[in-house]
């Protein structure tokens, strides 16, 4: 009898014993949980908080009103350099500025052709941004102090300072559009289009084989410097040597046929 009690009273605390563990089990978990979605409160808060650091740092220029053209300005060196002359009375972009749009282009570049007829109806989707284009291949000054490694490249000046450049791959008139507006919140007009006299110019859209006259002085200058070099080889001598012999022996043998 003591037997039966004893198994009986060893199975309910069994039970009860399983009963704490479960609800313990069940508390733990449900700590987990809060923990868990704690936790990701505080990383969407902590990314939400970085992504307004970082809008308020990238700010928008102020561009001057009305400065635009109605086409696009082909430009040089020199004239570019008169354009992005900064104002030393503007210190910072918050001030309004000429704001120019520079395309660094190339006759000879089918990417420079296919980008021509949309940044040519840039003026007309943005009468407050001047546009300019400059032959990079012909001009090479402000290659070097603005990075340009090829052509077509698009970059945006406020008061003659660098603030983005163009790093798309679809040279098209809405893409130029969203860089533009990135950088300074203006919106080109809607009823803007490429049309067919953008194909005509400014800016060409007509691939040319232009000759490059630096390059053909380098090639020259490397030719007579090789021949310079090549008639004070030893190499030069023993042809020059054996066209000398060569020839005396000719001369010897007509002179014995014509005595003969």
């Amino acid at each position: 009898m003591y037997i039966i009690i004893t198994i009986v009273e060893i199975f309910l605390i069994g039970v009860v014993t399983s009963n704490v563990n479960n609800e313990k089990n069940s508390e733990l978990s449900l700590s987990n949980e809060e923990l868990q979605s704690n936790v990701s409160l505080a990383v969407n808060e902590t990314v939400s908080n970085t992504t307004i650091n970082v809008n308020k740092t990238q700010r928008l220029v102020q561009c001057l009103p009305g400065m635009g053209d109605l086409q696009v300005q082909l430009t040089n060196d020199t004239e570019l350099i008169k354009l992005l002359q900064p104002d030393p009375k503007i210190t910072g972009r918050d001030e309004p500025g000429l704001c120019v749009v520079v395309l660094f282009y190339s006759k000879h570049c089918p990417f420079s052709t296919m980008a021509a007829p949309h940044f040519n109806a840039l003026p007309r989707a943005f009468p407050d941004v001047k546009m300019v284009a400059i032959n990079a291949m012909m001009y090479h000054l402000f290659n070097t102090q603005n990075g340009i490694v090829g052509v077509p490249s698009l970059l945006l000046f406020h008061n003659g300072r660098s603030i983005g450049k163009f790093n798309g791959s679809e040279y098209t008139l809405e893409k130029f559009s969203q860089f533009i507006q990135k950088h300074t919140g203006i919106s080109a007009e809607e009823s803007v289009a490429v049309t067919s006299a953008d194909f005509s110019g400014p800016v060409t859209n007509v691939s040319s084989k232009d000759y490059d006259l630096f390059l053909i002085l380098s090639w020259l200058f490397i030719i007579f410097c090789a021949g310079y070099y090549f008639t004070k080889s030893k190499w030069y001598k023993w042809i020059i040597e054996a066209v000398q012999s060569n020839w005396r022996e000719s001369e010897v043998h007509a002179q014995h046929e014509h005595l003969e």
